[in-house]
């Protein structure tokens, strides 16, 4: 596989954790560099479902916190160069987290064509725009074929994410939540 000359590949790595940075989605901490290899999290904000545990019946539960696992190999920025792995709960067909509740582990793969076809021109700032929009936007028609990703596409199927917002009343959780971030300092 093809490689960048050592010193270009620590610039585009460093360039590539800045730009996380400026996104604030770099967990604190969790860059591990290694000779050939540098391992990070990234946390991303995104309305997103999980199943509510010991329910009897499919009841979700919103979830707006999720974390991937990022590897950049040596031979990163070409095709290949890159792993994820999704670590946090997450009831979605096009994604199969490690975490899976019950005690169960999963692969951490993801369904994505900007990850299926990652290029030389690809970068972490639209990878992860892009992984915040998956969430969101759950393709049925690309499942994963694991029975929890199939699972989620039946649901979404006949689920839009606008009429469960709706249902779960998200708007008015951010706007409380935005509220909440208000101080009023009276002299």
């Amino acid at each position: 596989m093809p490689e960048l000359p050592l010193e270009i590949w620590k610039d585009r790595i460093e360039n590539e954790l800045e730009s996380l940075k400026r996104l604030n989605v770099l967990e604190d901490n969790s860059i591990i560099r290694k000779e050939n290899s540098v391992e990070l999290i990234v946390n991303i904000k995104s309305l997103g479902f999980v199943l509510k545990e010991g329910s009897q019946s499919l009841e979700l539960i919103p979830q707006k916190n999720h974390k991937i696992m990022l590897k950049l190999n040596r031979n990163f920025p070409y095709p290949g160069g890159i792993d994820f792995a999704w670590y946090s709960p997450i009831f979605h067909p096009n994604i199969h987290p490690v975490e899976l509740g019950s005690g169960e582990t999963g692969t951490g793969y993801i369904c994505l064509n900007v990850l299926k076809k990652w290029s030389l021109l690809s970068d972490m700032d639209t990878t992860v725009k892009a992984l915040k929009l998956l969430v969101e936007n759950p393709n049925p028609d690309d499942p994963l074929n694991y029975p929890i990703c199939l699972e989620a596409t039946e649901f979404f199927k006949h689920n839009t994410m606008a009429d469960l917002k709706e249902k779960y009343d998200f708007e008015k959780a951010e706007a409380e939540e935005a509220d909440d971030d208000i101080v009023i300092i009276d002299d």
